[in-house]
């Protein structure tokens, strides 16, 4: 299981900020993962450029980006793009963490010690939206404990599970569905 120095706790959830710096060394990959498909995302209307990795429960990671349409309705969130990208590659699978990372274009974004003294503002965190904690849950089999990190400009990271984020979910199991199970066989 993956652990992180939590350095100031949230009220009443798992969730809390820590530094880049103090993310294991897989965290730390998974954010420049999510950094570099940032980059690649397609955002001409609302100019927010957010790029996704995870890692899935076999070890592999994948990684995606936001794809605006000009119909809106049509745009690719990251996360969704990156849960798909998984399931296209090895099917059905668990998640185990994920990363992300978002921001205005031209905002960067550093991976090392915080570039600043003062405490992260909660208000800065970029979360996956409600439709993209219900794709995240799908594909959590059940698990409330599965990270999520998302990077701060400053190099601070928020860290909270999808149990935090999305406290009392409708899911596959409330169907009798058990993706650990399915197969298209």
């Amino acid at each position: 299981m993956l652990t992180t120095a939590i350095t100031k706790p949230i009220h009443n959830t798992h969730s809390a900020f820590t530094t880049f710096d103090n993310l294991p060394s897989i965290e730390q990959e998974l954010l420049r993962k999510a950094a570099q498909a940032r980059l690649n995302a397609q955002a001409p209307y609302s100019n927010f450029l957010v790029g996704c990795s995870l890692l899935s429960s076999s070890g592999a990671t994948f990684t995606g980006c936001n794809v605006e349409r000009c119909s809106y309705t049509q745009t690719t969130h990251s996360e969704q793009n990156t849960i798909d990208t998984m399931i296209a590659a090895q099917g059905p699978s668990k998640i185990a963490l994920i990363a992300i990372i978002g921001g205005v274009k031209g905002q960067s974004f550093h991976c090392g010690a915080p570039t600043s003294n003062a405490l992260p503002n909660l208000n800065d965190v970029v979360t996956p939206c409600g439709h993209c904690r219900q794709i995240i849950w799908e594909n959590c089999y059940n698990d409330s404990s599965v990270r999520i990190i998302s990077l701060l400009p400053d190099g601070n990271v928020f860290c909270a599970t999808i149990g935090d984020l999305l406290p009392m979910p409708f899911g596959p199991h409330n169907l009798g569905i058990d993706y650990a199970t399915y197969s298209n066989e």
